[in-house]
């Protein structure tokens, strides 16, 4: 794993407490069979969880502190 990237996505989010509260909040959906927005052969909910932030297919949202889908902006 590349820990420049995950600087790199601490300092997106806010600092590593919000990226950490991200992935584990994310990987808790996935857990519980909420759709997954990437394709991966990927078992692991954190390493999806990761590849999606990576992606930029989810963020943290303001307020609840659970992580939405970006909205694809391609009409």
């Amino acid at each position: 794993m590349n820990y420049k990237n995950i600087d790199e996505l601490a300092k997106q989010v806010g600092g590593s407490l919000r990226l950490t509260s991200l992935i584990i909040s994310r990987a808790r959906q996935i857990i519980k069979r909420a759709p997954v927005f990437i394709e991966t052969n990927i078992d692991d909910p954190v390493q999806i969880a990761f590849l999606e932030l990576m992606q930029k297919k989810i963020r943290l949202s303001d307020g609840t502190g659970q992580p939405t889908q970006i909205k694809s902006s391609k009409n």
